[in-house]
């Protein structure tokens, strides 16, 4: 052990991977613990990344392996309470949770002021924002490239929290991370659909207005056409931008068309995982040592939380909402309660129900993982034969 700081991964599922995938390329910081309150999944992380100690809680980790760093890797809606938890204990310095942020304002709110109560740092993992593509688009907005913006339009699947997050996040950091004015929003749900435990809708469109003239035009579930959750258009007075994480394009009077811009990729340049996570560790650490803030701090991600709710809470009230909104809890889970939305196929159903890990066969489980599946092709089998009976 060599590093400077020490770290622990509270929930040891898929996505706890790239934050290990990260920590692994940061000599300043040692991951030291793991927590899950499956034992297989410790152990799993202790094999794969010779992690030295597991807890079934965060309280026995706290207290035991004294981490100043800690992870959320949960399903969303233990976001907040572990969060809250951990800004808590004494050793904490630093937390890094997942996207996205929380479900509803009230949580987010929350999250913040227990951090800021505790001088605790809090990051929320946008590692996206340390992809080559969307720096340089930050950098060639700056630049006039496209003159005043206007316009972004991003297009998503597989629901507005689990992808939008990440587009909405991105082009608002290109764009300085302006603040949303109003939000005007409309949902259909009349599937039992949720997204890791949390109830979702079918599909939705937003539109946010940011100062003048500069507006988010959002859609999610709608229109596939290879859309993605790093993906989107940025429309100026003087051009356009494609941007993508690896991949950006502009086209202005001086690129005669659409032009790729060189972005002098680098081994481990990808979304998630990698040179991403990584970077994202690195600028917590100056951020701790007294640095300037960091570009994915909590108070900044809330924002994104906040034009998510807005566009459920717009579809429940049929009007137009103004920032900041009142609302505090789950705007959609309302509109279920209060019947303002209607399921009209039965059936309660998980898009992301394949990665709960409660109940497999972990005999069989280890066998896929020694066999070379990789741990959500593992999941899906098990899940799959679970269903066949």
């Amino acid at each position: 052990m060599t590093g400077r700081y020490k770290a622990a991964i509270v929930g040891c599922g898929g996505i706890a991977q790239a934050h290990m995938d990260g920590y692994s390329m940061v000599d300043d910081v040692d991951v030291v613990a793991c927590v899950d309150p499956i034992p297989e999944a410790r152990q799993m992380y202790m094999d794969d990344w010779g992690i030295p100690q597991s807890y079934a809680t965060l309280e026995e980790c706290a207290y035991d392996a004294e981490p100043d760093i800690v992870s959320v890797c949960t399903w969303h809606l233990l976001h907040d309470p572990l969060t809250v938890e951990a800004a808590g204990y004494p050793s904490i310095k630093a937390i890094i949770c997942e996207k996205p942020m929380a479900i509803g304002m009230g949580r987010a709110n929350r999250m913040v002021e227990a951090c800021d109560a505790n001088d605790t740092k809090l990051v929320i993992s946008h590692q996206r924002r340390f992809t080559p593509g969307w720096n340089k688009a930050k950098e060639l907005v700056e630049a006039g490239a496209i003159g005043i913006p206007l316009r972004v339009d991003i297009r998503v699947k597989e629901g507005l929290a689990n992808w939008a997050t990440h587009s909405i996040d991105g082009a608002k950091f290109i764009l300085g991370d302006p603040k949303p004015r109003w939000v005007m929003g409309a949902v259909q749900r009349t599937t039992d659909k949720h997204e890791r435990n949390t109830p979702i809708e079918d599909s939705c469109i937003g539109l946010v207005m940011f100062d003048d003239p500069l507006q988010f035009f959002i859609q999610s579930d709608l229109w596939d056409n290879d859309c993605d959750a790093g993906k989107f258009f940025i429309r100026g007075t003087e051009g356009m931008l494609h941007v993508r994480e690896t991949v950006l394009k502009l086209f202005n009077a001086e690129t005669d068309g659409w032009k790729s811009i060189d972005l002098d990729l680098q081994e481990g340049d990808q979304a998630i995982g990698g040179n991403m996570n990584a970077k994202q560790v690195e600028e917590l650490v100056r951020w701790l040592d007294g640095g300037p803030e960091h570009r994915n701090a909590g108070h900044i991600a809330r924002d994104t939380v906040e034009i998510m709710m807005a566009m459920y809470e717009s579809a429940r009230q049929n009007k137009v909402i103004y920032m900041p909104m009142e609302e505090q809890e789950y705007p959609l889970e309302l509109m279920i309660e209060e019947g303002k939305v209607v399921v009209e196929e039965p059936g309660r159903y998980d898009i992301r129900g394949f990665l709960d890990r409660s109940n497999i066969d972990e005999a069989r489980y280890a066998q896929l993982k020694e066999d070379g599946v990789s741990h959500h092709q593992a999941m899906r089998i098990l899940h799959d034969e679970m269903a066949r009976g």
